[in-house]
């Protein structure tokens, strides 16, 4: 019997574009030489905008601490796809709640990202995050794109109250994907392959959990989302596995 994963999210579920930046603007049309002449002042380039993009309060913190703070803010964000009218219980308060405060630092959160177990300890995560980057953030670098997020909405972000906090848990535990029971994964090549690749952002959802007519687009669209996240897109081969383990447990 496979045991579902429930992973410790990590830097590589993320893409870092504002590193692929900087590492281009090192290297763009610079021949060996000049780029070596070169080297110092881009370091003294990189120190000054990382602290402006940090704000007064980490101005003094080394390169590194502030490469980790920056790099931070685009964790665990919902893809830029999703949309309010395809939320579930249109027309409640907590789609109301989302739209009021969720959507001040990024975009809509589906339900369905995520199981149930995991919803209360991401929301209060996520929470924590926008209050302390909020009195961090500060320079006028930060009005721009930084990882694909707009930063200017942290500085002013209006965070929830408690009683509203504890509406919005419920309602992503309502409408949460159902994780995958240790019976829905035998010990079978397939299953390990369905564990390694299906668990890597997220607990190990249940493979009956989409009806089989959506199972092709899903597969091929989740890896497309883990390409963009830095991690291996599936090939071909692993789709087609994946898509007929799940079938197996469609409805």
């Amino acid at each position: 019997m496979l045991h579902k994963r429930s992973v410790q999210r990590s830097s590589h579920c993320r893409a870092l574009p504002l590193v692929a930046l900087f590492a281009l603007s090192a290297t763009a049309g610079c021949a060996p030489a000049e780029q070596a002449q070169n080297d110092e002042a881009q370091l003294a380039l990189f120190d000054s905008v990382l602290a402006d993009l940090g704000g007064p309060q980490t101005a003094e913190l080394s390169r590194s601490q502030r490469w980790r703070l920056i790099a931070s803010v685009g964790t665990g964000l919902p893809p830029t796809s999703y949309r309010l009218e395809d939320l579930p219980e249109q027309g409640s308060r907590a789609v109301g709640l989302q739209q009021a405060y969720c959507l001040q630092c990024h975009g809509v959160s589906s339900p369905r990202m995520h199981s149930s177990d995991e919803w209360p300890t991401l929301v209060r995560r996520m929470l924590m995050r926008g209050a302390a980057l909020g009195s961090r953030l500060g320079g006028p670098r930060t009005e721009g794109m930084v990882d694909g997020m707009l930063m200017a909405g942290l500085r002013t972000a209006e965070l929830p109250p408690a009683e509203d906090v504890d509406s919005l848990v419920a309602y992503f535990q309502r409408n949460a994907f159902p994780a995958a029971a240790e019976s829905e994964l035998p010990d079978t090549p397939d299953a390990a392959l369905y564990v390694e690749k299906c668990s890597g952002c997220h607990d190990t959802p249940s493979p009956s959990a989409h009806p089989a007519e959506e199972l092709q687009a899903l597969v091929a669209r989740m890896s497309a989302l883990g390409a963009m996240l830095g991690m291996d897109q599936l090939t071909e081969d692993e789709q087609s596995r994946l898509v007929a383990f799940m079938q197996q447990s469609a409805p």
